[in-house]
């Protein structure tokens, strides 16, 4: 078991625990070593593996969760885990996925009630059952029917990119040892770095056709994380691996590997263009490549599908027939879209000035060591008080830390005094002017208030903007993936507001938020925006999101003008 599925058990566990009213230190011991786990930089299974005597250095792990870390690498299951599940209702712990529904109010339903399923939970606050019980109400009685609601939209066969990718990539390193293998490459919505994955698609060829298939196949099914092999055929294997996630195999002729590349990386409405240009053409296009009647002529890469259909090369990212194929007929060629390489900042990130992880010094470290230039520390305002969030004492103490880190780290990377300032209610922000004028960055947030209605929403978010100090509005919609709705407000005239007051959107690279949608970015392209693609990291680790957010800034059309912090300092600087 890897350290998501490892942290995953903790917190379930701490939630079972926590519902069933064990004592607070109990409780908090296993949700903050998931967070750790969950957290860490090291393989759990690599650790074990070389000496298990190495998981003594991760902190806030004892005797007794490293004895059930060892369990969980070796065997997929801890007994306790297990042993606490036989009594335990099932759908309990599915309603701590509705929003606003913690340990504590899942204890009432049932303690009260006998509510264990998210139906019994929608039937009872529809017979208005809710709203007389302890610290309930009308008003959460009506917010939980919301939540259920929001709830059954969310897709859950669907996985967050984050998730996919590592599975993805693991894989291919791991048929790579195969030998046998030439080519290889994933395809499918992951190469498009869509926010959520289906499955995921492996192409491959191999070095001697022959032989090599069947060798890969077998290696490809006897992969560790595998749990069930659906399928084995002659050149397609498919599996299911312990994360839930489906795999699909497909060995391919090297002359075919452009054309499988292609047509398995593009949705379906992509490719059915291609098919239209390349019939008015007197071609066919398909997986196994370009041909003229019987002959082929092209699919050994995907440029010759696109040379053979009279386009440019379309990036993967764009291959879903929104305006790219057009675009590309009438301009012969493509804007340079943004790269990860163009990155020079980092302008969202948090310390353990608030809920961040790390100290200042050690997220400098870390934004060095990817060659960054500059990159804000944006902990939170004091209204967030359930992360920590600072005080004036609070920021002016991190303001003179930043001054001797600063001097500390001259010539190698320049540190910015930021806040992520809460957006109240009425539209004001959590600091005073007196200290928003002496930041360099400042991130306006809507973290509470989300279910506002779309005017009250719209006129919160406008105020905000129209302050004169923010800088960048950040995850604008305040949506979690599979998790928490986008906020309802005319989101059309909060860009506008943004162009108007010069306050750049930002694209939260964190998986589970992509905050702006690709949607969403090519409205605000359009209107004249200038965007930050950012991180929001809360420990050393979560920089290597910024890939994430890169991923959505290419399939919004953004190239590296519109991104702010691909810029110098002096020139970001400037712009604001």
């Amino acid at each position: 078991m890897d350290n998501k599925g490892i942290a995953a058990i903790f917190a379930e566990i701490a939630n079972m625990l926590d519902i069933n009213g064990v004592d607070f230190f109990r409780v908090n011991a296993y949700r903050k070593a998931a967070l750790t786990i969950e957290n860490l930089a090291n393989d759990l299974r690599q650790m074990v593996e070389r000496d298990p005597r190495e998981l003594d250095a991760i902190p806030g792990i004892g005797r007794a969760l490293k004895e059930k870390i060892i369990e969980l690498v070796q065997t997929d299951k801890c007994a306790e885990h297990e042993e606490m599940k036989k009594d335990f209702p099932p759908g309990l712990l599915e309603m701590l996925n509705l929003r606003g529904v913690g340990p504590k109010k899942i204890k009432l339903f049932f303690s009260e009630l006998k509510i264990t399923t998210i139906a019994q939970l929608k039937d009872a606050a529809e017979k208005q059952l809710l709203r007389d019980l302890e610290k309930m109400g009308e008003k959460s009685e009506n917010e939980i029917l919301k939540a259920i609601e929001e709830y059954g939209s969310f897709s859950s066969t669907r996985h967050i990119i984050d998730v996919a990718l590592q599975e993805a990539e693991q894989y291919v390193e791991y048929l790579k040892q195969c030998g046998e293998v030439k080519q290889i490459q994933y395809a499918g919505s992951l190469r498009r770095w869509q926010e959520t994955i289906g499955d995921i698609d492996i192409l491959t060829t191999v070095k001697d056709p022959g032989k090599s298939v069947k060798k890969v196949m077998e290696y490809f099914t006897t992969y560790s994380e595998v749990l069930k092999v659906v399928a084995e055929g002659d050149t397609r294997a498919a599996v299911i691996l312990k994360s839930g996630i489906n795999v699909d195999l497909r060995v391919v002729a090297e002359e075919s590997f452009g054309a499988a590349l292609h047509y398995f990386t593009g949705d379906k409405n992509h490719n059915v263009k291609i098919r239209d240009l390349a019939k008015k053409k007197g071609l066919k296009v398909n997986e196994y490549g370009v041909f003229k009647g019987e002959k082929m002529i092209g699919g050994k890469t995907e440029l010759e599908i696109f040379e053979a259909v009279g386009l440019p090369y379309v990036i993967p990212e764009l291959r879903k027939n929104d305006g790219e194929i057009e675009y590309g007929i009438e301009h012969k060629s493509f804007p340079e879209f943004i790269e990860l390489k163009d990155i020079k900042a980092d302008l969202h990130s948090h310390s353990n000035y608030s809920d961040g992880k790390n100290t200042l010094e050690e997220m400098a470290e870390v934004f060095m060591a990817r060659g960054y230039e500059y990159f804000a520390v944006t902990d939170h305002s004091s209204i967030m008080a359930v992360t920590g969030g600072m005080g004036t004492k609070e920021i002016k103490q991190q303001w003179k830390e930043i001054e001797e880190l600063n001097k500390k780290l001259k010539g190698k990377i320049r540190i910015l005094k930021g806040c992520e300032v809460d957006i109240l209610k009425n539209g004001e922000l959590d600091f005073s002017d007196e200290i928003l004028k002496e930041l360099d960055v400042v991130i306006i947030s809507a973290h509470m208030f989300n279910r506002l209605s779309y005017e009250e929403q719209t006129k919160r978010l406008l105020t905000a903007i129209e302050n004169p100090y923010p800088m960048i509005l950040a995850h604008p919609t305040g949506r979690l993936i599979n998790k928490r709705a986008e906020m309802e407000f005319d989101m059309e005239k909060v860009i506008e507001a943004c162009v108007q007051n010069k306050v750049a959107l930002e694209i939260n690279s964190n998986p589970n938020r992509l905050d702006l949608t690709d949607k969403y970015v090519r409205i605000a392209k359009a209107k004249g925006a200038k965007f930050t693609i950012d991180t929001d990291a809360h420990s050393v680790n979560h920089p290597e999101f910024m890939k994430f957010g890169v991923g959505i800034a290419r399939r919004g059309w953004l190239t590296k003008a519109d991104v702010l912090n691909t810029r110098s300092f002096a020139e970001f600087d400037t712009w604001f």
